[in-house]
Protein backbone atom coordinates (compact mmCIF):
# COMPACT_ATOMS: atom_id res chain seq x y z
CA UNK A 1 0.00 0.00 0.00
CA UNK A 2 1.24 3.47 -0.95
CA UNK A 3 0.14 6.88 0.59
CA UNK A 4 0.18 9.77 -1.11
CA UNK A 5 -1.57 13.14 -1.69
CA UNK A 6 -0.21 14.94 -4.97
CA UNK A 7 -2.90 17.23 -5.17
CA UNK A 8 -1.43 18.96 -2.51
CA UNK A 9 1.76 20.53 -3.88
CA UNK A 10 0.28 21.36 -7.33
CA UNK A 11 -2.45 23.55 -6.75
CA UNK A 12 -0.46 26.58 -5.53
CA UNK A 13 -2.78 29.22 -5.79
CA UNK A 14 -0.78 31.05 -8.47
CA UNK A 15 -3.77 32.18 -10.20
CA UNK A 16 -4.36 34.54 -7.76
CA UNK A 17 -1.42 36.60 -8.40
CA UNK A 18 -1.85 40.11 -9.88
CA UNK A 19 -1.45 41.57 -13.61
CA UNK A 20 0.32 44.98 -12.87
CA UNK A 21 -0.83 46.43 -15.82
CA UNK A 22 -4.63 45.90 -15.77
CA UNK A 23 -6.85 48.55 -15.15
CA UNK A 24 -9.66 47.38 -12.67
CA UNK A 25 -11.53 49.07 -9.35
CA UNK A 26 -10.02 49.04 -6.50
CA UNK A 27 -11.54 46.44 -4.83
CA UNK A 28 -14.22 43.74 -6.68
CA UNK A 29 -14.32 41.08 -4.20
CA UNK A 30 -17.20 39.92 -2.65
CA UNK A 31 -15.35 40.31 0.71
CA UNK A 32 -13.75 44.02 0.65
CA UNK A 33 -12.67 43.45 4.07
CA UNK A 34 -9.78 40.84 2.71
CA UNK A 35 -6.92 41.14 2.32
CA UNK A 36 -5.90 42.61 5.38
CA UNK A 37 -3.73 45.99 4.50
CA UNK A 38 -4.93 45.67 0.91
CA UNK A 39 -6.33 49.33 0.70
CA UNK A 40 -2.32 50.19 1.79
CA UNK A 41 -1.49 47.97 -0.75
CA UNK A 42 -3.66 49.25 -3.71
CA UNK A 43 -2.43 52.38 -2.32
CA UNK A 44 1.29 51.53 -3.36
CA UNK A 45 0.17 50.65 -6.92
CA UNK A 46 -0.56 46.96 -6.18
CA UNK A 47 -3.64 45.29 -8.18
CA UNK A 48 -4.94 42.72 -5.90
CA UNK A 49 -6.84 39.61 -6.57
CA UNK A 50 -10.47 38.55 -5.28
CA UNK A 51 -9.77 37.72 -2.01
CA UNK A 52 -11.87 34.18 -1.72
CA UNK A 53 -11.64 31.33 -4.03
CA UNK A 54 -12.67 27.83 -4.31
CA UNK A 55 -10.72 25.40 -7.26
CA UNK A 56 -11.44 21.75 -8.28
CA UNK A 57 -8.50 19.98 -8.95
CA UNK A 58 -7.73 16.70 -10.49
CA UNK A 59 -4.64 15.19 -10.09
CA UNK A 60 -2.90 11.89 -11.59
CA UNK A 61 0.18 9.84 -10.12
CA UNK A 62 1.58 7.38 -12.63
CA UNK A 63 4.51 4.94 -11.68
CA UNK A 64 6.23 6.01 -8.54
CA UNK A 65 8.30 4.04 -6.86
CA UNK A 66 7.87 3.02 -2.72
CA UNK A 67 10.23 1.21 -0.61
CA UNK A 68 8.90 -1.10 1.87
CA UNK A 69 11.93 -0.81 4.08
CA UNK A 70 10.80 -3.09 7.37
CA UNK A 71 7.63 -5.56 7.78
CA UNK A 72 6.95 -6.77 10.88
CA UNK A 73 3.60 -9.62 11.31
CA UNK A 74 2.39 -10.73 14.87
CA UNK A 75 -0.01 -13.32 15.23
CA UNK A 76 -1.81 -12.82 18.87
CA UNK A 77 1.64 -11.09 19.84
CA UNK A 78 3.52 -7.85 19.31
CA UNK A 79 4.72 -7.87 15.24
CA UNK A 80 8.02 -8.85 14.48
CA UNK A 81 9.99 -7.82 11.49
CA UNK A 82 10.33 -10.38 8.99
CA UNK A 83 12.46 -8.31 6.43
CA UNK A 84 15.24 -10.49 6.63
CA UNK A 85 13.08 -12.99 5.17
CA UNK A 86 11.01 -10.89 2.48
CA UNK A 87 11.88 -7.76 0.19
CA UNK A 88 9.13 -5.37 -1.10
CA UNK A 89 8.77 -2.58 -3.03
CA UNK A 90 5.52 -1.09 -4.70
CA UNK A 91 5.02 1.26 -7.75
CA UNK A 92 1.97 3.46 -7.49
CA UNK A 93 -0.72 4.92 -9.63
CA UNK A 94 -3.02 7.56 -8.27
CA UNK A 95 -6.31 10.04 -9.76
CA UNK A 96 -7.09 12.04 -6.52
CA UNK A 97 -9.72 14.76 -6.74
CA UNK A 98 -9.93 17.80 -4.10
CA UNK A 99 -12.17 20.57 -3.40
CA UNK A 100 -9.97 23.61 -2.37
CA UNK A 101 -10.81 26.87 -0.66
CA UNK A 102 -8.58 29.78 -0.19
CA UNK A 103 -8.40 33.00 1.15
CA UNK A 104 -6.07 35.50 1.16
CA UNK A 105 -5.77 37.18 4.27
CA UNK A 106 -2.98 39.41 3.62
CA UNK A 107 -1.45 40.66 0.15
CA UNK A 108 1.28 38.46 0.39
CA UNK A 109 -0.52 35.34 2.51
CA UNK A 110 -2.59 32.70 1.17
CA UNK A 111 -4.35 30.09 3.18
CA UNK A 112 -6.54 27.03 2.07
CA UNK A 113 -8.14 24.09 3.18
CA UNK A 114 -9.10 21.10 1.16
CA UNK A 115 -10.80 17.81 1.01
CA UNK A 116 -10.86 15.35 -1.49
CA UNK A 117 -11.20 11.40 -2.92
CA UNK A 118 -8.29 9.56 -3.43
CA UNK A 119 -7.87 5.95 -5.45
CA UNK A 120 -4.48 4.06 -5.21
CA UNK A 121 -3.69 1.21 -7.26
CA UNK A 122 -0.39 -0.33 -6.36
CA UNK A 123 1.83 -3.40 -7.86
CA UNK A 124 3.68 -4.87 -5.23
CA UNK A 125 6.68 -6.76 -5.81
CA UNK A 126 7.39 -9.48 -3.44
CA UNK A 127 10.41 -11.87 -3.24
CA UNK A 128 10.52 -14.95 -0.17
CA UNK A 129 13.95 -15.53 0.87
CA UNK A 130 13.30 -19.13 2.57
CA UNK A 131 16.20 -20.83 4.42
CA UNK A 132 16.60 -24.61 3.10
CA UNK A 133 18.14 -27.39 5.06
CA UNK A 134 19.83 -30.26 4.63
CA UNK A 135 23.23 -31.22 3.66
CA UNK A 136 23.39 -28.52 1.07
CA UNK A 137 22.30 -25.48 3.20
CA UNK A 138 21.26 -22.22 1.18
CA UNK A 139 18.34 -19.89 0.28
CA UNK A 140 15.18 -20.56 -1.45
CA UNK A 141 13.71 -17.71 -3.18
CA UNK A 142 10.08 -16.97 -4.77
CA UNK A 143 8.78 -13.80 -6.43
CA UNK A 144 5.47 -12.67 -7.18
CA UNK A 145 3.67 -9.50 -7.71
CA UNK A 146 0.80 -8.27 -6.06
CA UNK A 147 -1.95 -6.10 -7.43
CA UNK A 148 -3.74 -3.80 -4.84
CA UNK A 149 -6.77 -0.92 -5.34
CA UNK A 150 -7.44 0.63 -2.45
CA UNK A 151 -9.84 4.08 -1.76
CA UNK A 152 -10.01 6.61 0.54
CA UNK A 153 -10.79 10.38 1.77
CA UNK A 154 -8.43 13.15 2.56
CA UNK A 155 -8.60 16.42 3.83
CA UNK A 156 -6.45 18.62 5.07
CA UNK A 157 -4.60 22.93 4.79
CA UNK A 158 -1.45 25.00 4.24
CA UNK A 159 -0.51 28.49 3.53
CA UNK A 160 1.03 29.92 0.61
CA UNK A 161 3.71 33.08 0.25
CA UNK A 162 3.51 35.04 -2.89
CA UNK A 163 5.61 38.03 -3.95
CA UNK A 164 7.34 39.39 -7.10
CA UNK A 165 8.26 42.21 -9.22
CA UNK A 166 7.17 43.41 -12.60
CA UNK A 167 6.42 40.42 -14.44
CA UNK A 168 8.31 37.76 -12.19
CA UNK A 169 6.87 36.01 -8.98
CA UNK A 170 8.09 33.60 -6.69
CA UNK A 171 5.59 31.06 -4.24
CA UNK A 172 6.84 29.01 -1.53
CA UNK A 173 3.84 26.71 0.22
CA UNK A 174 3.93 24.45 2.99
CA UNK A 175 0.83 22.12 3.74
CA UNK A 176 -0.64 19.18 5.99
CA UNK A 177 -2.71 16.03 5.34
CA UNK A 178 -4.38 13.72 6.41
CA UNK A 179 -5.64 10.27 4.49
CA UNK A 180 -7.81 7.61 5.34
CA UNK A 181 -7.28 4.10 3.30
CA UNK A 182 -9.18 1.93 5.64
CA UNK A 183 -6.38 1.21 7.30
CA UNK A 184 -5.85 0.84 11.06
CA UNK A 185 -4.44 4.02 11.59
CA UNK A 186 -4.66 6.94 9.03
CA UNK A 187 -2.20 8.60 7.08
CA UNK A 188 -0.63 11.82 7.08
CA UNK A 189 2.40 14.14 4.78
CA UNK A 190 3.89 17.22 5.07
CA UNK A 191 4.61 18.37 1.49
CA UNK A 192 7.01 22.04 0.84
CA UNK A 193 6.99 23.35 -2.82
CA UNK A 194 8.49 26.63 -4.37
CA UNK A 195 7.63 28.03 -7.88
CA UNK A 196 9.23 31.22 -9.93
CA UNK A 197 7.84 31.83 -12.97
CA UNK A 198 6.71 34.89 -15.26
CA UNK A 199 3.44 36.74 -15.12
CA UNK A 200 1.74 39.24 -18.06
CA UNK A 201 -0.38 38.93 -21.21
CA UNK A 202 -0.70 37.40 -24.10
CA UNK A 203 -2.71 38.53 -27.06
CA UNK A 204 -4.18 40.59 -23.97
CA UNK A 205 -5.20 37.54 -22.27
CA UNK A 206 -2.95 37.05 -18.49
CA UNK A 207 -1.10 34.48 -18.49
CA UNK A 208 1.65 32.52 -16.22
CA UNK A 209 4.81 30.15 -16.54
CA UNK A 210 6.32 28.63 -13.89
CA UNK A 211 9.06 25.97 -13.06
CA UNK A 212 9.05 24.47 -9.54
CA UNK A 213 10.22 22.04 -7.18
CA UNK A 214 8.30 20.24 -4.28
CA UNK A 215 9.77 17.92 -1.42
CA UNK A 216 6.93 15.12 -0.43
CA UNK A 217 7.19 13.85 2.79
CA UNK A 218 4.99 11.37 2.59
CA UNK A 219 7.01 8.19 3.97
CA UNK A 220 4.83 6.57 6.44
CA UNK A 221 3.81 3.04 8.20
CA UNK A 222 1.09 0.97 7.19
CA UNK A 223 -0.73 -0.72 9.71
CA UNK A 224 -3.44 -3.39 9.34
CA UNK A 225 -5.24 -6.29 10.92
CA UNK A 226 -6.73 -10.05 9.66
CA UNK A 227 -9.27 -11.86 12.14
CA UNK A 228 -7.93 -15.38 11.61
CA UNK A 229 -9.62 -18.29 13.33
CA UNK A 230 -5.91 -18.77 15.47
CA UNK A 231 -5.92 -15.59 16.46
CA UNK A 232 -5.54 -11.63 15.48
CA UNK A 233 -2.45 -11.50 12.19
CA UNK A 234 -1.48 -7.46 12.56
CA UNK A 235 0.90 -6.23 10.24
CA UNK A 236 2.97 -3.14 9.95
CA UNK A 237 4.79 -1.97 6.97
CA UNK A 238 7.62 1.15 6.99
CA UNK A 239 7.33 2.56 3.57
CA UNK A 240 8.65 5.71 1.89
CA UNK A 241 8.94 7.06 -1.41
CA UNK A 242 12.33 6.37 -3.26
CA UNK A 243 12.54 9.79 -4.45
CA UNK A 244 11.05 12.43 -2.29
CA UNK A 245 11.34 15.31 -4.70
CA UNK A 246 9.50 15.99 -7.82
CA UNK A 247 10.23 18.82 -10.12
CA UNK A 248 7.47 20.61 -12.52
CA UNK A 249 6.10 22.92 -15.18
CA UNK A 250 3.12 24.39 -15.69
CA UNK A 251 1.01 27.55 -17.14
CA UNK A 252 -2.66 29.18 -16.06
CA UNK A 253 -4.97 31.38 -18.21
CA UNK A 254 -6.93 33.73 -16.87
CA UNK A 255 -10.50 34.19 -18.74
CA UNK A 256 -11.77 36.98 -15.98
CA UNK A 257 -10.39 37.99 -12.59
CA UNK A 258 -12.92 35.74 -11.65
CA UNK A 259 -12.18 32.02 -13.30
CA UNK A 260 -8.83 30.34 -14.36
CA UNK A 261 -7.66 27.33 -15.52
CA UNK A 262 -4.39 25.76 -14.90
CA UNK A 263 -2.27 22.46 -16.03
CA UNK A 264 1.11 21.52 -14.59
CA UNK A 265 3.02 18.28 -14.99
CA UNK A 266 5.95 17.10 -13.46
CA UNK A 267 8.34 14.23 -12.85
CA UNK A 268 11.06 12.80 -10.10
CA UNK A 269 12.99 11.80 -13.01
CA UNK A 270 13.23 8.11 -11.35
CA UNK A 271 9.91 6.86 -13.99
CA UNK A 272 7.67 9.02 -11.72
CA UNK A 273 4.97 11.30 -13.53
CA UNK A 274 2.54 13.78 -12.54
CA UNK A 275 -0.39 15.53 -13.88
CA UNK A 276 -2.72 18.51 -12.47
CA UNK A 277 -5.15 20.57 -13.74
CA UNK A 278 -8.50 22.69 -12.59
CA UNK A 279 -10.47 25.83 -13.06
CA UNK A 280 -10.53 28.19 -9.79
CA UNK A 281 -13.16 30.58 -9.42
CA UNK A 282 -12.52 33.75 -7.25
CA UNK A 283 -15.14 35.50 -5.16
Amino acid sequence: MTRWLPALALALLLGPLAHADDKKPESDSWFPGLPLLGDQARAAGAELPRSVGVALVMTGLKGRDINVTDLRIGLTNAPRSVSRFVDLGSTSNVVNANLKVDVWLLPFLNVYTLFGYVNNSSATHLQVNVPRLGPIPGVRTAQATVDTKLDGFLGGGGATLAGGYKQLFGVLDCNYEQIDMGFDDTFHALIASSRIGWNGKVNEIPMQYWIGAGYWNTAATAKGHVDLPEGRLVFEADQRPVSYWMYDLGGQISFSRRFQLFIDVGTDFRGGYVFAAGPTWRF
